[in-house]
């Protein structure tokens, strides 16, 4: 199961690259170059491509129907949450812990790539609306091309980038308390 995604996003990482390199070497050509800057934008891109490989792009929910993938859309709160919860002490344990560990941690790293990346994103209320709209948004995409939805992916992937954007603080707390001991001596 892990294996097929990771190969999938592999997959358009490689297929979306050049892509990639071309925009950023049009927008270089204007400005400086900074290899861990573009590091950083690369790895964000790459992090990007996967999450919408995974989320977005047709699967074979699309195969089956418009009617089909939101018959089996999750529109209350909490039930698919609480159904893993109950699967965990069951055989399909491992389906349950993929599903609700695979919601948040899939989701970590923008919590800690936006406010980086875009230095006007970095308080607590901002990161607040950009952590619901950015699940929403793939959520209602993909209602929009037949995938299943569920409102407790919103919440766990809205909880993920929280927990990331918490993590970014901490390590930005630690590196100013690293660089003022430093300048102390």
């Amino acid at each position: 199961m892990i294996t097929a995604f990771l190969s999938s996003m592999l997959f358009y990482c490689l297929l979306f690259s050049p892509l990639y390199f071309v925009a950023r070497f049009i927008i270089i050509k204007r400005s400086r170059f900074h290899l861990w800057k573009e590091l950083l934008y690369y790895s964000f891109f790459l992090y990007c491509v996967s999450i919408f490989s995974q989320t977005i792009l047709p699967s074979r929910d699309f195969l089956l129907g418009y009617e089909t993938a939101v018959g089996r859309s999750n529109f209350t709160p909490f039930e698919t949450i609480m159904h893993y919860v109950n699967l965990l002490g069951s055989p399909m344990h491992t389906v349950a812990v993929y599903n609700l560990v695979g919601n948040i941690v899939l989701f970590i790293p923008f919590g800690f790539y936006i406010p980086v990346i875009w230095r006007k994103l970095q308080s607590l209320w901002e990161m607040m609306i950009v952590s619901i709209t950015i699940p929403v948004f793939i959520e209602t995409t993909q209602y929009f091309i037949g995938r299943s939805i569920d409102v407790d992916d919103v919440i766990l992937n809205t909880l993920a980038i929280i927990i990331g954007y918490f993590i970014y603080r901490v390590g930005n707390w630690f590196l100013k308390i690293t660089a003022y001991k430093k300048e102390k001596r």
